[in-house]
């Protein structure tokens, strides 16, 4: 990605945009006024103020901000910034919790970067932030909660604009993740720019029931923030949460069905399963490789390789 080096107070620290729009399936929400869904955030730049570190993506290279700024590694595989990223480089991301220190990962798009989120979370002593170029999803908080976020003006615009590409995002967001958010930040949701409240209505009621996804209300900036770290907290720390990609919808290709007895092992979410599947073939390779070999596999580690080896080589004991 283009990085920006900002450092006018001595405290400068870079900033990168991009990422792609994936597609699905879209839903018919006209409300009484006739009203259709579309609209999509538009996004621009901010800054890290505080200089802090700010991992993204693993093929990243070190790139120097401005001032005193530390180092800031980019996504993608351009060196120093110079060479923007393709749509090839967007990836479906899953977060989990540091091992060593506790602290819970949140994995946020860099078209986020507009709004002070990002830095307010990476603020935080038990967050990690870390940013990508996000294929699905505006913050990725486990391996199955996804966070669309949109402003109210933002959400008015599916309601009044011809596009319908909200609807598409969280549609590709459930085919990835068992559990999608739409966060609707703001006040005055009923009295933006006259919409009949029944159009806004069959939005948010076409969201939760024909994609699965929670809709939820936040005040401002802040009121998200808490409400997203809430959730990665939730998620990744909690020990009565089970692990699982598995909702409510069933698999229905063989590919889908494959990645569903995969990452129905504990540890192993939607990416880790895809990695997994794509290194080995089959599922039946999958469960017979070794230790060895499954770390081989790019994200996976020690423990994920282990919990594997033990289910499947583990004797069965209901008791």
């Amino acid at each position: 990605r283009d990085l920006d080096a900002y450092g006018d107070d001595g405290d400068g620290s870079a900033t990168a945009t991009g990422g792609t729009t994936a597609s699905a399936e879209t839903a018919d929400v006209d409300g009484d006024d006739g009203a259709t869904a579309g609209g999509d955030d538009q996004v621009g730049l901010t800054e890290f103020d505080d200089g802090e570190d700010v991992e993204t993506g693993d093929d990243g290279e070190d790139v120097e901000t401005g001032g005193d700024g530390e180092d800031v590694e980019t996504g993608g595989d351009g060196e120093d910034g110079d060479e923007p990223a393709t749509p090839a480089d967007a990836v479906v991301a899953t977060a989990r919790p540091d091992e060593e220190t506790g602290a819970v990962e949140v994995v946020v798009d860099q078209r986020e970067m507009d709004s002070s989120i990002p830095r307010d979370l990476s603020r935080r002593d038990a967050v990690d932030v870390r940013l990508e170029t996000l294929e699905v999803g505006d913050y990725v908080l486990s391996d199955r909660a996804v966070v669309e976020r949109k402003s109210v003006a933002d959400f008015v615009d599916t309601l009044t604009g011809g596009d319908r590409s909200l609807f598409e995002q969280v549609g590709d967001a459930a085919s990835h993740y068992a559990r999608p958010v739409v966060v609707i930040e703001g006040t005055g949701l009923y009295e933006e720019r006259n919409v009949h409240p029944n159009a806004i209505r069959g939005a948010v009621a076409s969201l939760a029931v024909d994609f699965g996804a929670s809709v939820l209300r936040t005040d401002d900036e802040s009121d998200t923030t808490e409400l997203l770290a809430q959730i990665a907290d939730r998620e990744q720390t909690e020990s009565d949460r089970e692990v699982s990609v598995h909702g409510e919808k069933g698999a229905k290709t063989l590919a889908e069905q494959q990645e569903y007895v995969v990452s129905s092992i504990a540890d192993v979410g939607p990416v880790t399963a895809t990695a997994l599947l794509e290194a080995f073939g089959s599922v039946e390779a999958v469960m017979t490789a070794t230790h060895d070999d499954l770390t081989d596999v790019a994200g996976v580690g020690e423990v994920t390789a282990g919990r594997i080896r033990e289910v499947v080589g583990g004797t069965y004991d209901p008791d």
